[in-house]
Order: structure tokens, then sequence, then C-alpha cells
């Protein structure tokens, strides 16, 4: 009798550990649901604020350049005149310039040879350009800017290249340079301007050689690569 006892006690201790086994991976998973959806709620929350921060009214200058909050904007949507040239933002092309030649200097003491392939162009330049891409090619708009449309007029987007004098080309990704500017061009005040899957707001397809200096207040927030200058500015 006192064997059955016994064997009964140790049923329900059993019994009894199985059940707090099962309550403690419920609570722990419980746990761990709740802390996951808190982390993704404060990474949605956070690039929310990230990109509705800067939200603010698109003024045309006296040059004749959009800009928000000082910052140039030229995009499929928002052009420049006719006769605007690098000029019209002296200041910026000349700190662009610095800035470059700063972070063409530090990649070289890591062993990486930064070229620009084209920088400032005008409107009759770009011109000519989109009108010998037109009779080439169907999808030209993925690519290439209308006249009066295109970075380049302002002379603060850059044509990169680990080798001086070609031309751009889609596998500049894969070089050890496009690693490094991933890595570090935001520190000297330039972001890639049309990153991969964004071309449904950007209009273009990924270009890894395009840069833009944007100055460092921009291109810090914008490091990571996940959103766009459009994006930034909520002008998309």
């Amino acid at each position: 009798m006192e064997k059955i006892k016994n064997i009964r006690k140790i049923e329900l201790s059993v019994k009894l550990l199985i059940i707090s086994i099962v309550l403690l991976f419920s609570v722990f998973a419980a746990t761990s649901y709740i802390n996951i959806k808190y982390r993704k709620s404060s990474i949605s929350t956070q690039t929310s604020q990230k990109i509705n921060k800067k939200s603010e009214t698109i003024i045309k200058n006296i040059n004749g350049a959009y800009n928000v909050s000082g910052t140039i904007i030229v995009n499929k949507k928002y052009g420049l005149d006719e006769n605007y040239t690098y000029k019209n933002n002296q200041k910026l092309f000349n700190e662009a310039t610095k800035a470059f030649n700063n972070m063409k200097k530090d990649a070289e003491k890591d062993g990486m040879s930064l070229n620009i392939i084209s920088r400032y162009r005008s409107y009759d330049v770009q011109n000519w350009i989109y009108e010998k891409y037109k009779q080439q090619y169907s999808n030209i708009d993925t690519f290439s800017a209308k006249p009066g449309y295109s970075e380049h007029q302002t002379g603060l987007a850059f044509d990169l290249s680990e080798k001086p004098k070609t031309s751009v080309r889609d596998a500049f990704e894969f070089t050890e340079e496009y690693k490094w500017l991933r890595k570090n061009a935001y520190k000297y005040g330039f972001i890639l301007r049309y990153p991969k899957g964004k071309s449904n707001i950007t209009g273009y397809k990924f270009e890894p050689w395009h840069y833009r200096y944007v100055g460092e207040n921009i291109s810090y927030s914008l490091k990571d690569g996940d959103i766009t200058l459009e994006e930034y500015l909520n002008i998309y």
C-alpha cells in the first residue's frame, strides 16, 4: 500500500513538473513575441520619423532651382531652367569639389581609386546625350534624364568609376571601390542617389556609380541607403 502511495506521489510530482515547464515555455514565448512586435514597431516609427522630419514646402529660388530647406531637388518632376549652370550654386559646387577631393584622398589610403567620369553637364550637353540615347534605346527614361531634369546640370552629381577615362557601367557594383563608397561616402556628404529597388520612387534604375553631394547633415541620415532623397524630404 505504501508503495502505491509513493508511486502516486511520484506521478503527481511529474505532472506538476510538466505543467510548470509548459507554463514557463508559454510565458517565454509570449514575452518573445511581445518583444519582437515592439522592436518592429520601434523600427517602423524611427523610419517614419526619419522620412518625414524634413518635409517642408518646395520652393523655386531666384536662380531657377527647386529646393527643400536649402537642398536642391532635381528629378523627373522638378527641373531646372535652360540657362541654369553650376555657377548658380557656386558655393555648393565648391563644397562638393572639396568634399570629393577629401574622399578620393582617403580612399587612396585604403587602396581605392575613385575617378569622376561625368560631373557637370549643361542643358545643351544633356539634350545631345538624351537625343542620342533616344535613337538607340526604348527604355531611355529609366537611365537618362531629359534636358533640364538632370542633377548633373547642378554640378552636384558625380558619376564614378574605379578606372579613369571609361564609361559608367553596372559592373561597378561589384568593385571594391563601390563597397568602399557604400561604407564611407556619407562621411563626406555624398549619397547613392538611385539605390536598388527604388525605381518606383526615383524613376531611374539602380545606378551604382551615381553619387550626389547633399552635405553631411543629410548624408548621415541616409547612410544606411534604405531610403531615397525623395523619401527623406517627403516629396515622392
